[in-house]
């Protein structure tokens, strides 16, 4: 989860005193550029920016970025940007704002796999990315840059950090070029926190499992000859995280009716203890040929993800103290491989006075979900809503099998993945002020499905039964088998940018971006039925800015996309699925951003710095009929395979979920330096959301409130000693808004984001 995002730079000459007015070179359109030359709406932040905010996790991003929303579900990121994402998690499930680190695609899997250490940037681009950053960009793309690999010398790292709730923080880091051609870094990053609240399991106060995320990085370049780099990386990862596991029931409803809520006060009152322990690794190779009239650049990743067997996931379905129904897996695997060859166009292409461009052939390999996965169900009435939801040719045999309105439920399923694509992009000069871009990307895929299967666990196994491999004891019910799907997409990108000073660009883009088609896994009763693909399209008309000697940056867009066949989510037994995925008609975006980064007294006090940004999103479905959710009075489900026979809503006008209609945020920084003394760096964040749904039925119980956050920091450096001490408070007003508030057959459980976190952090340069 967490990222350890952390750098060191030169200083800055005295007007540039500030570390939030650093220049951020990007590599958006795959080459490298100034942040304002571009003709994409972006975040553009390079470590010492990172570092200055305090970003110290990708879902800290939010607090600077207007329009982005980290939320989770079950253990999954789901990611909104400009009102684009998806209510879809799971491992067959794609995000919708694609993450890239050191330009290899991260695949999805529990919490965020990017704790990498130090970087040189985080660029976070807005609006579908198709063209470039393929599948899974409809809503936009993060790309992370790890720090850079010395020509000579070395240097190294070590950050220290300690705080409430017995947090402790460790980033090790060190490079060196071992010899003219030969040059590595390794990095260590280890988090831990306790758990933010209190798990209470039957009545009794429970120790918890620590949460944490660590990770171990390696990276090494060699210089093969005059022309050829050639960059291999290492990741090991790490984690284990219970935030959006433990579950508060604080509306019961439903198959929950006559519960007591709990109180929304992090104290989760469940039968099972909420948790998912992951590890991960990835393994990167990268080539880069720079010689004759083009570059060439080969990326090759190779990645796998699987719950811990020893902990696995589990989490407590019904969020009560009562044995009602609970999930929990051994066995989640997802895996990707990657290869991608890119030609990109340098000073010495024909026509590179007129034209730049880059070209690509891309490849992929992956797959993902449960090779088991057991549902324990308790109890007549949710054994009935079971019953209910099972075919007639499979309601007598399930029914036969289950003794004492107890039974344990097993399932698996995993999605195949084979996708190849190309793509080009070309920028044309019209003028020496005027360029146009143009680009498209192809892409084939098909997916299957393998091993869909409900069996019955008879009797209660010993936990090793349900680590392994073994189904001896299992009574078999029904297999599943459903034909491959294949598809063809195409994502094109046109934009036009005009610069009338050397100063100020204007700009807009047509864009589009697919998110790939899929089935649903988590199916149990019923075979799997197919989700069709997304396909986001986006108009945008921006522009940026350096103003009054460039003491003032000015940025700002207007924008508007249409989303056809966005995908939703339900989860529910009565809908035949559990965890199931569908497609609405049609959603739309409209709205407004603007950010500013102004040195208000560049003479005066160069140190001060002010970092602005607002966003105005109104999000709607524009087309959804049919729709299913839990009624707001009864909790009961309704829909497409209600078992209650209540039809579908029409959700046409609804609120897109995860998506505030304004959210704004201000950060103020002052350095002040004492010269031979050292120096003081002041700083203050605010961010603001207004209120948004989490569920696109727009329940009106499950809604988050408007919220702000306080943040502060007070750091002293002495540059001699490389010698940084921070002390800091996040979410200074201890305010409580939901990480997760979603609605099941029991009611509307809850998750709270982090309280106030205060500590000190030491870190050591060289």
């Amino acid at each position: 989860m967490a990222s350890g995002i952390q750098a060191q730079e030169s200083a800055k000459p005295a007007k540039r005193a500030n570390r939030l007015l650093e220049e951020v070179v990007v590599t958006a359109q795959k080459r490298e550029e100034n942040s304002q030359d571009v003709p994409i709406t972006m975040a553009a932040i390079g470590g010492q920016k990172l570092e200055a905010f305090g970003i110290e996790d990708t879902a800290d991003l939010q607090k600077i970025t207007p329009g982005l929303t980290f939320t989770e579900q079950y253990g999954y990121t789901l990611i909104y940007l400009r009102g684009v994402g998806s209510e879809a998690f799971l491992p067959n499930a794609e995000p919708s704002v694609a993450t890239y680190i050191d330009n290899i695609n991260i695949a999805g899997s529990h919490g965020k796999q990017d704790a990498i250490g130090p970087v040189e940037r985080i660029e976070v681009l807005k609006g579908p990315q198709g063209t470039l950053y393929g599948r899974a960009a409809t809503g936009g793309a993060i790309s992370i840059v790890s720090k850079s690999l010395p020509t000579e010398g070395y240097s190294a790292e070590l950050t220290l950090n300690s705080g409430n709730y017995n947090a402790q923080h460790i980033l090790a880091y060190g490079d060196a070029a071992l010899t003219e051609n030969l040059a590595a870094s390794v990095s260590y990053y280890h988090d831990e926190h306790d758990n933010y609240g209190e798990q209470i399991l039957y009545g009794v106060i429970q120790d918890t499992e620590q949460e944490y995320s660590k990770s171990l990085r390696a990276k090494v370049r060699y210089f093969l000859g005059d022309y050829v780099t050639l960059t291999g990386i290492a990741q090991q990862s790490d984690q284990l995280i219970g935030e959006s596991l433990r579950n508060e029931n604080i509306r019961p409803a439903g198959l929950a009716i006559g519960k007591a809520p709990d109180e929304p006060d992090r104290i989760y009152k469940n039968n099972v203890e909420g948790l998912v322990a992951s590890e991960s690794h990835l393994y990167g190779f990268i080539a880069d040929l720079a010689a004759g009239p083009v570059d060439l650049k080969f990326i090759y990743s190779d990645q796998e993800s699987n719950v811990d067997n020893r902990l696995g996931a589990h989490t407590d379905f019904d969020g009560t103290e009562e044995e009602r129904t609970s999930f929990h897996t051994y066995d989640e695997p997802t895996f990707q491989k990657t290869y991608e060859l890119q030609i990109t166009s340098n000073a010495d292409t024909w026509l590179s006075e007129d034209l730049s461009w880059v070209a690509g052939l891309y490849h992929l390999e992956a797959g993902g979900g449960f090779d088991r996965i057991f549902f324990h169900v308790s109890g007549a009435t949710a054994i009935g809503s079971v019953l209910d939801v099972v075919p007639e040719a499979l309601r007598g045999t399930l029914g036969n099998l289950i003794n004492d309105n107890k039974v344990i439920l097993e399932s698996g399923g995993n999605i195949t993945i084979e996708s190849d694509s190309i793509y080009a992009q070309g920028n044309y000069f019209l003028t020496k002020d005027i360029t146009a871009t143009v680009g498209l990307r192809y892409q084939e895929e098909t997916r299957g499905l393998v091993r869909n299967y409900l069996d019955v666990v008879p009797g209660s196994p010993d936990i090793s039964y349900f680590r392994g491999d073994d189904r001896s004891q299992n009574i078999n019910v029904a297999n599943f088998s459903v034909p491959d799907i294949s598809d063809e997409s195409l994502a094109p990108r046109f934009a036009l940018q005009w610069f009338p000073t050397e100063s100020i660009q204007l700009f807009t883009s047509l864009s589009r971006a697919f998110k790939s088609q899929t089935y649903n896994i988590l199916n149990f009763f019923s075979a799997p039925d197919a989700v069709d693909k997304s396909t986001t399209t986006a108009f945008e008309i921006g522009f940026k800015s350096d103003l009054f000697d460039e003491t003032v940056r000015l940025n700002g867009a207007i924008f508007k996309s249409i989303t056809e066949k966005p995908i939703a989510s339900v989860v529910s037994l009565s809908s035949g699925g559990v965890v199931r995925f569908f497609n609405a008609g049609e959603s739309q975006t409209e709205g407004a951003e603007l950010d500013a980064l102004v040195q208000p007294m560049p003479n005066l006090n160069p140190g001060l710095a002010i970092n602005m940004g607002a966003a105005y999103i109104d999000a709607v479905y524009t087309d959804y009929q049919d729709g299913s959710g839990f009624d707001e009075d009864t909790g009961l489900f309704y829909g497409p395979g209600s078992t209650t026979q209540m039809p579908g809503r029409d959700f046409t006008g609804h609120k897109i979920a995860r998506t505030p209609r304004f959210s704004s945020n201000v950060s103020v920084n002052q350095f002040i330096s004492f010269g031979k003394w050292g120096d003081i760096e002041l700083a203050v964040d605010y961010a603001f959301k207004s209120e948004f749904y989490l569920s696109s039925a727009q329940n009106p119980n499950s809604k988050q409130d408007q919220y702000e956050l306080w943040s502060g920091r007070v750091s002293y450096n002495y540059e001699p000693w490389g010698l940084s001490l921070t002390g800091y408070v996040n979410n200074a007003k201890d305010e409580r808004y939901f990480v997760q508030l979603l609605e099941n057959d029991y009611g509307i459980q809850a998750n709270y984001g982090a309280p106030k976190l205060y500590g000190l952090k030491l870190k050591l340069a060289y």
